[in-house]
């Protein structure tokens, strides 16, 4: 998780060490110009706070040792599980989301505690980082695409590759994106996501797809839109005027994955208050955009509506699961 901003630090670094040497070879007999200064106070401000996450990453207390070796071992079941039959995989990829179940269950107020004194336990960022690729993981294989009917195999091909190509530019791109190269990417999205009627997808005969093709599409289009929404996140600033709509998505967001942990069933009612946030929050755009108090258009557009959008196919993923 820290590696992108370690990398980017480190091309901060080197773009102001170079200015330096440049001014330096210039025989200047003023200091460093206003703005390198500022930028390079800001610099190790950002470099020091990183070396307190870094150093939060190291070190696993005793107490969380055997939470962190069952989830390594988990993960390792779940790669192995990857390669097999779907119907194969599933019934052991169900045993594994109770423990994990289980294990998420054992946080107190989000965070592992030391079963003796009951005192906040060291490694957290580590064991639940951990702990959320493994339910990543799960719900990759359990929305695996050999449930996907064979009239719907290119909507779900599509969509892959899209997945593959945004996840590589997660990798190589993602502090110099701007919204615009992230375009072709989101109209390919709302294409797909226009596709489907009351959140479903339809196959060549009008009739919904089954239940577990539509988990596995409404999954896919999910995650589209969540590395859209990292990437633009990286790049495009959110206007304070937008924090407040942000902030309401994000919690939003964060309380449909925790529903999606525990997976189905889930009946209408259930779900009921969740829609009714999301549908209070999308009523907010005019013409289809988040104004201002002035009536104007604000800053980050693109990472709200990525968000707004991934809302949306949480929940159709957790209607599909009913």
């Amino acid at each position: 998780d820290l590696k992108p901003f370690q990398e980017r630090l480190l091309e901060i670094r080197q773009l102001i060490d170079r200015e330096k040497e440049k001014e330096a070879g210039e025989d200047r007999d003023d200091s460093l110009r206003p703005e390198i200064r500022l930028v390079s106070r800001r610099l190790r401000q950002c470099e020091k706070e990183l070396a307190v996450l870094e150093e939060t990453t190291r070190v696993i207390g005793d107490g969380l040792m055997p939470i962190y070796e069952e989830l390594v071992f988990i993960r390792r079941r779940l790669t192995a599980l990857s390669i097999l039959p779907h119907d194969t995989a599933v019934s052991e990829a169900k045993e594994l989301q109770k423990r994990l179940i289980d294990i998420d269950d054992t946080r107190v107020d989000d965070r592992f505690v030391n079963p003796d004194d009951g005192s906040v336990a060291e490694g957290q960022t580590q064991v639940v980082g951990l702990l959320e690729e493994c339910f990543d993981r799960l719900h990759d294989l359990m929305a695996e695409g050999s449930t996907v009917p064979a009239d719907m195999m290119p909507i779900y091909e599509r969509l892959t590759d899209v997945r593959v190509q945004l996840e590589k530019l997660l990798l190589t791109s993602r502090w110099t994106l701007r919204e615009t190269d992230l375009w072709s990417y989101q109209v390919q999205l709302q294409e797909i996501d226009a596709m489907r009627h009351n959140g479903q997808f339809k196959d060549a005969t009008g009739e919904p797809a089954p239940q577990q093709a539509q988990a596995a599409l409404n999954f896919l289009l999910h995650k589209c839109y969540n590395l859209v929404y990292k990437l633009l996140s990286s790049s495009e600033p959110v206007a304070e005027s937008l924090m407040p709509v942000h902030n309401q998505l994000r919690t939003l967001r964060r309380c449909l994955l925790e529903v999606k942990k525990y997976g189905g069933p889930l009946s209408a009612r259930d779900l009921y208050p969740y829609q009714m946030k999301l549908s209070s929050i999308d009523n907010l755009r005019s013409d289809g955009k988040f104004l201002d108090d002035e009536g104007h258009i604000p800053e980050g557009q693109g990472v709200v509506m990525s968000l707004l959008n991934e809302c949306y196919d949480l929940m159709y993923e957790l209607m599909a699961s009913e």
